[in-house]
């Protein structure tokens, strides 16, 4: 089996990495944040890894270059990012 390194094994490597500060971390990381809050970023870090792992293993699956492949997830997380930041402004806004 060969092995790619993608953006998207990156994001998930970080999601896990973060899960894991959270959960097994001291409270000087959360700095004295409430319990539920801390449960419930771990919860969007499980989620984060589980979406980046299939739609990973589905672009892997629907292209096969390398070049294309961290171009067009490069392009997927950025627009990602975009979307949770203009839902974030439109939340604060209202």
């Amino acid at each position: 089996m060969k092995f790619k390194l993608t953006p998207l094994n990156i994001v998930t490597a970080m999601s896990l990495v973060m899960a894991g500060l959270l959960i097994f971390g001291k409270s000087d990381i959360t700095n004295g944040v409430d319990h539920q809050v801390n449960g419930l970023w771990i919860a969007v870090c499980f989620l984060a890894v589980v979406i980046s792992f299939l739609s990973d293993q589905i672009f892997r699956k629907f292209i096969p270059s390398t070049f294309n492949l961290w171009v067009i997830e490069c392009a997927f997380i950025i627009f990602t990012l975009v979307f949770v930041f203009i839902l974030k402004l439109s939340v604060l806004s209202s």
